[in-house]
């Protein structure tokens, strides 16, 4: 059934609303996905061996692996550094190809916007739309003074004629980014206003916190670390870059993550407007580098899915591992109408490839879509 789904796709894009899901998968081999590190942090939390202090000093060097792997690395990609660039190139050709669709749709009834939802911190959304020139919506406005809010979004954008009177619509990305963002900053503890950090320059001020503790590995299990919490670095150390840390505009992946961030009010708000737009009538999900280990995407998708028998949900996962592992995560006995579809390169041993973002571009987006509807990517 998926194989004749990913053939009618050239149709489904010019009826419906268009949606996607990025996961950490996307912005890999550059950033590190979140290995066990939920598993680690949840299972930390629940421990009741260790003294407050031990804990504190195995969280932080948990934080410490994350940032090193994922969060300090965001300085390079808006320098441009040479090995960011594969997978910003990855992004920017997304962009074009999917800009190009919905120029090129016939319905012009539907509105040329795009929902970008990602659970990603990083800033590679934002770095390739600005790159190629596209319009975007991040939830910001203002100049001087970015300020961050969610009215911002499902703003149209029209392009006037320089020499005659009509205008039309151009397309433009909406970037709602459920779990925060880098570029995000919380202007004072009173008012919790998010201003726009475009320099990154609270990631600067947790590497000059920078410091030893407890080296994390990615197969690590709690108990490894309890093992290697000894020599203990000073306290006020950990303390110092704990502090730094957490003001990152961030939801750190951790089954307790909702009870003490300056995120909260946010990361619902944006999940309703995540569940709206999958409500709509006609609605297309892409899903992409997203295991859908996280209950409340997962739940909330399955839910909808279930209510509204017009939506469509299509999960492209890496590998068949992935995709046995996502059926295990969705529970797929659990979708009523039959319109969740997870896809993954077939298990013959002669498949060559696997479901990369190069991949569901030149596979899916392109030749399954734009090549079929006669359309240049360039």
């Amino acid at each position: 059934m998926i194989d004749r789904l990913i053939d009618r796709l050239k149709d489904m894009v010019q009826s419906c609303n268009i949606n996607f899901l990025f996961g950490s998968g996307m912005s890999a081999p550059y950033l590190s996905t979140l290995w066990n590190l939920e598993t680690l942090l949840t299972d930390l939390h629940n421990d009741n061996t260790l003294e407050e202090d031990e804990k504190e000093l195995i969280r932080v060097s948990i934080y410490k692996k994350f940032f090193d792997d994922v969060i300090e690395k965001n300085i390079n990609i808006i320098q441009n550094e040479e090995k960011s660039q594969k997978v910003s190139e990855s992004y920017q050709n997304f962009f074009s190809y999917i800009n190009q669709l919905i120029l090129h749709r016939k319905n012009s009834l539907l509105s040329k916007q795009v929902n970008i939802f990602t659970t990603n911190i990083d800033v590679y959304i934002e770095k390739a739309l600005e790159e190629k020139g596209f319009e975007f919506n991040d939830g910001f406005s203002g100049r001087f003074g970015l300020k961050y809010d969610l009215s911002n979004f499902k703003k149209s954008v029209y392009q006037s004629s320089l020499h005659y009177e009509n205008s039309f619509e151009i397309p433009i990305f909406n970037v709602l980014k459920l779990h925060g963002s880098l570029n995000w900053k919380i202007e004072n503890d009173e008012t919790k206003e998010i201003i726009g950090d475009m320099s990154l320059s609270q990631i600067s001020k947790v590497q000059k916190s920078n410091t030893d503790f407890i080296k994390v590995n990615n197969s690590d299990t709690l108990s490894n670390l309890k093992n290697k919490r000894t020599p203990t670095p000073n306290n006020q150390e950990v303390k110092n870059f704990k502090k730094a840390y957490e003001k990152l505009v961030i939801i750190n992946p951790t089954k307790e993550k909702f009870k003490d961030t300056l995120m909260n009010q946010t990361h619902y708000d944006l999940l309703r407007i995540y569940a709206n737009e999958l409500e709509k009538e006609n609605t297309l999900l892409f899903v992409m580098g997203f295991s859908f280990a996280d209950e409340h995407i997962r739940e909330l998708t399955v839910r909808v899915a279930n209510t509204n028998p017009t939506l469509q949900v299509i999960i492209f996962a890496y590998d068949k591992k992935a995709k046995e592992n996502i059926e295990k995560n969705i529970i797929m006995s659990k979708v009523m109408n039959n319109n969740i579809f997870i896809e993954s390169p077939s298990s013959k041993e002669d498949c060559d490839y696997v479901y990369n973002f190069d991949t569901i571009n030149k596979k899916i987006f392109k030749k399954q879509i734009l090549d079929k509807i006669g359309v240049s990517d360039e």
